[in-house]
């Protein structure tokens, strides 16, 4: 295929994906923000519940799905904030508050919920016991590597990365870095130096600084 066929062939699809959204997502979920998109194929569970900033983009095979707080929808507890990116196979699942500030970027078949089912043995089939929901954010500027879970209750803060295939189920300061299962933090980013510096170097900084 030639530069030119393929050049055609990316905008020809991404002006569909934008015709798509204005003509029908548009009208589906509680708000879409200009210049957003949907690829297909995609699936989501009541869109009025879910809010999109502007210029997001929402790539193929994603599940977006919230379910209704006790009373009935209203005002949206799934909110998305501008120029959001998420890849291929993203899946996330609300029933309480779910926030994604803006410019976060979500790599591909990464997890993010506010809920988790419960699992008491003594009780009914676990596909009978309610979810349990805490409050989930995703601060402004996060990335998150390729098939990173985003547990119930988690708080990343702004500026920091997730690497791939971590796990958060707390909090993450702003501008670190963190990876595993559960994730941990081994960087922290120093606007003095400006650089990465390991976290003991960073805890130790801290601790000089707070002494001043």
């Amino acid at each position: 295929m030639s530069g030119g066929v393929r050049f055609l062939h990316k905008g020809l699809r991404k002006a569909r994906n934008k015709l798509y959204t204005v003509l029908w997502y548009r009208h589906l979920f509680y708000k879409v923000g200009s210049r957003s998109s949907v690829s297909p194929p995609f699936y989501t569970e009541n869109p009025e519940l879910i809010q999109l900033g502007e210029r997001v983009y929402i790539g193929p095979y994603c599940r977006i799905e919230a379910y209704p707080p006790e009373g009935g929808a209203g005002a949206p507890i799934l909110k998305i904030g501008n120029r959001v990116t998420m890849e291929h196979g993203v899946h996330i699942s609300c029933v309480e508050s779910l926030v994604i500030e803006d410019e976060v970027m979500i790599a591909g078949r990464c997890y993010i919920s506010d809920n988790n089912h419960s699992f008491d043995p003594l009780g009914p089939p676990y596909m009978d016991q309610p979810a349990a929901s805490k409050r989930t954010r995703i601060g402004a500027g996060v990335w998150l590597g390729q098939n990173v879970c985003i547990l119930a209750g988690a708080d990343v803060g702004e500026g920091s990365v997730i690497g791939a295939g971590s796990v958060v189920k707390g909090r993450v300061p702003p501008y670190s870095i963190a990876v595993g299962s559960p994730a941990r933090v081994v960087r922290r980013y120093c606007f003095e130096t400006k650089s990465w510096i390991k976290v003991a170097d960073a805890e130790v900084n801290e601790a000089r600084y707070a002494r001043l």
